[in-house]
């Protein structure tokens, strides 16, 4: 990938970092319910985290020269996205679990692509990425869903995209 390609690349990401912080934000505001100052507590911390995901990414966006963008619509996969809000706090929770299985998804292609050119941004991507997993098992913890994403490694996609 060329540098305006990860550039493109690492603003997608950003975009989904700042949707996903939006989602978790309102559903800390909104949550009520059995155990609702956990789940709460859980949405204010996790958007957090992803605030720091889109910080990081907004820099490396901005020390390769490009511009970060600043909202989610900025970018065309986003156009039209609306956070998923709900009164119920099961129904949340799976919104915000698929979330991460998203996020899960788009880092593990993101590392495959743009591949360890770049070991800064293959790590920081890496480090992202775990971070997501471990929102996704929690979410899938409290759902009572098994497993809480299934996608192929990174070395296994390599694998298979050079076979094909």
């Amino acid at each position: 990938m060329n540098t305006q390609e990860i550039i493109d690349r690492l603003n997608y990401l950003r975009s989904k970092e700042l949707f996903a912080i939006q989602q978790y934000m309102n559903h800390h505001y909104t949550v009520d319910g059995m155990d609702f100052t956990s789940i709460q507590d859980f949405e204010k911390s996790i958007a957090i985290v992803e605030m720091n995901h889109a910080e990081a990414l907004g820099e490396k966006i901005n020390m390769l020269g490009g511009e970060p963008i600043t909202n989610p619509a900025q970018v065309e996969q986003m156009k039209g996205a609306s956070v998923i809000t709900s009164d119920n706090p099961k129904e949340m929770l799976m919104a915000d679990l698929n979330l991460e299985r998203g996020a899960i998804q788009d880092y593990t292609n993101a590392i495959n692509d743009i591949g360890d050119s770049d070991p800064g941004i293959h790590k920081m991507l890496q480090d992202i990425l775990a971070d997501e997993e471990e929102h996704a098992d929690t979410f899938s913890s409290w759902l009572s869903e098994k497993p809480a994403y299934q996608i192929p490694t990174v070395q296994q996609q390599g694998m298979q995209r050079g076979a094909a």
